[in-house]
């Protein structure tokens, strides 16, 4: 897991109420990653025996992350995290424009609405 990933699951697990998700998002692993030039999808793989969430987002998605500002791109992104029956499957990573750094710790040096993301 890169630290951009690993910044977003915090800022998601600090900012949501669901305690199975937070459950699922610190026990995550990253599988693989889909580069598409304007940002990638990194497939997700929880802990065996965490529980699955109830909440309506679990069954498909998406639940909205953190949107972002990098000095490496003009217009920034956002973040998406997709569910299939109550797990965390994959985190959407986009930009709003086609450059998308292959090297995702890169924009790590970001900011956000949330002091915890930065």
């Amino acid at each position: 897991m890169t630290k951009f990933e690993s910044k977003i699951f915090g800022w998601i697990v600090q900012d949501c109420e669901d305690d199975a998700l937070k459950r699922q998002l610190q026990s995550a692993n990253i599988l693989g990653r889909r580069n598409t030039g304007s940002g990638c999808y990194s497939e997700i793989k929880v802990a065996d025996g965490v529980d699955a969430t109830s909440a309506n987002y679990g069954q498909r998605g998406p639940l909205d992350g953190p949107k972002f500002e990098s000095a490496m791109l003009k217009h920034g992104g956002g973040t998406l995290l997709w569910f299939e029956n109550g797990f965390a499957k994959t985190l959407e990573i986009f930009t709003y424009e086609d450059n998308f750094p292959s090297n995702h710790d890169e924009p790590c040096a970001c900011a956000s609405d949330r002091s915890a993301f930065a």
